[in-house]
């Protein structure tokens, strides 16, 4: 998240890119975002397990349609406020070309905010999400320890 942030954030400050190399640029930064796509289903287990340590309940399912309902619901919110942010900036799609305000507005939806909202991301993983690996560790040998005495 960290080297998407930063990539997107760069991206910003070149505002003259061709097409071309705003491709290229911003692949990089989708590479950071693609790894932590990858990863948050390794997020999803440790939860699985953290829940089990808490409850002594071990639901699976419920968490897996859980993440998957609310995953559905986000991107669906964030596919309409897409369209609401770039008519805040002044997008008209009747227009043969847009303003350079709407120019300006739609290059800094598609380079700062998702800048600021990936650093956003890594600084509550980083700081705030509570099962690190020393954690998830010691609750996969808790839970192992527990699994025993009741066999």
């Amino acid at each position: 998240m960290l080297l998407a942030g930063g990539v997107y954030g760069l991206l910003y400050f070149m505002p003259n890119l061709s097409a071309i190399q705003f491709i290229i640029i911003s692949a990089i930064g989708m590479f950071g975002f693609g790894f932590f796509n990858i990863v948050v289903w390794a997020f999803v287990t440790d939860v699985i397990d953290y829940h089990e340590y808490l409850t002594g309940l071990r639901e699976d399912g419920t968490v897996y349609s859980i993440y998957s309902f609310a995953r559905k619901v986000g991107q669906a919110i964030v596919g309409g406020i897409g369209g609401f942010a770039i008519a805040m900036v002044g997008y008209d799609a009747t227009r043969e070309a847009q303003t350079q305000q709407a120019l300006d507005g739609i290059h800094a939806l598609a380079t700062l905010v998702p800048a600021v909202i990936y650093i956003v991301v890594f600084l509550i993983l980083a700081f705030l999400y509570p099962l690190n690996k020393k954690r998830t560790i010691q609750l996969a040998e808790d839970l192992a320890e527990r699994r025993n005495i009741k066999d």
